[in-house]
């Protein structure tokens, strides 16, 4: 078993794991140290943020609705925000 608070996953590994592992890892493993680490968490972050958009998308389309929204309305007035569509 991997002693999550310690030992980054493996990219492949990464991108195959649920929401939830993503989670725990993000919130237990230690600061990147290392350039492969970095490439890890940059990696873990991105899968984990797609995963909740799916989630928001399939469990409340409502909220994603109305999020795109705002998005499209900030665009309309100028606004630049780097922050993914749902």
């Amino acid at each position: 078993m991997m002693d999550w608070t310690k030992t980054y996953p493996a990219l492949a590994t990464v991108m195959v794991a649920s929401f939830e592992t993503l989670c725990t890892w993000h919130d237990n493993l230690p600061a990147p140290q290392t350039d492969v680490e970095r490439t890890v968490m940059r990696r873990l972050l991105a899968r984990r943020d797609e995963l909740l958009r799916q989630q928001v998308r399939e469990r409340a389309p409502d909220i994603a609705a109305k999020f795109n929204d705002i998005l499209d309305k900030m665009e309309r007035a100028g606004i630049k925000s780097s922050v993914p569509r749902m």
